[in-house]
């Protein structure tokens, strides 16, 4: 990850995520509730408005991972609740870049950055059941698994559980 942490993703970037989204199709695809939709440059041009205009108004983010210059993946915030002081966060990675703490590091900017920036109250990471890794991500940030939410995502071509965590603003600076 570069040393300034991840960057919030800009047009100009569509290119490279598309062909990392491309390239990784089955590794993302297995796991992510959105990846399947995105197929073509517009798509990724959509997305990367949408997610432009949640950071303006100040209602989430998408953020680019870079490992020496290269896009590895990115760490999303999908809302920001003020009414209850509550996000959502999650993150993804191409295939090569698995194993080595990027999704973690990633994750734990995300996370301090909501609570300090934010001053937010709790933070909510949704992991597949069978996702061993992302699960892991959360159990070394302190997340406490909450409950499952059984089929509660399609993904792909199918529904798939989803196992709740959550971590509090006062157990994050513990």
């Amino acid at each position: 990850m570069n040393d300034i942490g991840p960057t919030p993703l800009e047009a100009r970037d569509a290119a490279e995520v598309h062909a990392l989204i491309v390239a990784n199709r089955a590794h993302l695809d297995r796991w992510l509730r959105w990846s399947a939709s995105i197929r073509t440059l517009a798509d990724v041009e959509a997305m990367i408005a949408r997610f432009q205009r949640k950071l303006a108004a100040a209602d989430g983010f998408h953020c680019g991972i870079r490992v020496g210059g290269a896009l590895a993946g990115g760490v999303v915030c999908w809302y920001i609740n003020r009414e209850n002081r509550n996000a959502e966060v999650g993150y993804w990675l191409g295939a090569d870049f698995t194993g080595r703490g990027l999704a973690t590091e990633a994750a734990r900017w995300a996370v301090a950055r909501l609570f300090t920036a934010e001053r937010l109250h709790r933070i909510e990471l949704q992991c597949a059941v069978r996702n061993a890794a992302s699960r892991a991500v959360a159990r070394r940030l302190g997340f406490q698994e909450e409950g499952l939410r059984r089929e509660s995502h399609w993904i792909t071509d199918r529904f798939v559980d989803h196992v709740i965590y959550g971590i509090l603003d006062r157990e994050w600076t513990a």
